[in-house]
């Protein structure tokens, strides 16, 4: 009778547990992810990031594995995120990311450039300062516009009159790419 008593109450107990706050609001208004692990973070809604009326061909938005969004703007790497069931998560440590959710950022010493995005290097041009390379993914970008003409095994071509975009060929698996 008394392992049945224990029972009922340890399991009482042990319920409310594993439906614990996972959320919470801090004094000033922003929201908080609650670790199991007794650590916490921000919690932050993606922020939007206006397109162009017309296509540039300059700026791209790149979704790697559902997770890891990058934003280049005329080659260079203007922003990052990572992404949890649609939310962007922030842990900020001396006004530069270290780590989002289970992703490593590092940074290079001299330039103060992002390198490295949890397993993804990124490679930059040494002159121009653009995006090269985001893990196994090039980037290219066309010699006369500066356009960006390739990522990964996608292609994209411009038209010659008006500038553009015209035809997407090739397929990157693992990807989701936005030109604008």
């Amino acid at each position: 009778m008394k392992l049945l008593l224990l029972l009922v109450l340890s399991t009482i107990v042990y319920i409310p547990s594993t439906y614990a706050q996972q959320y919470a609001v801090t004094e000033d208004g922003r929201r908080v992810i609650l670790h199991r692990d007794g650590t916490w973070e921000y919690l932050h809604i993606p922020e939007h990031h206006p397109q162009a009326t017309g296509e540039s061909g300059k700026k791209a938005r790149i979704l790697i594995g559902e997770e890891i969004m990058i934003f280049l703007n005329n080659g260079q790497l203007e922003d990052f995120s990572i992404l949890t069931n649609g939310q962007r998560l922030y842990d900020k440590m001396n006004g530069k990311l270290k780590r989002i959710g289970r992703h490593e950022i590092e940074y290079d010493f001299h330039t103060e450039r992002v390198k490295k995005i949890g397993g993804y290097t990124i490679e930059y041009d040494f002159h121009t300062d653009k995006v090269k390379k985001i893990g196994d993914y090039p980037i290219e970008y066309d010699f006369h516009t500066g356009k960006i003409s390739r990522i990964g095994n996608t292609r994209f071509e411009y038209s010659f009159f008006n500038g553009k975009l015209t035809d997407i060929s090739g397929h990157t698996p693992g990807i989701k790419i936005t030109v604008y």
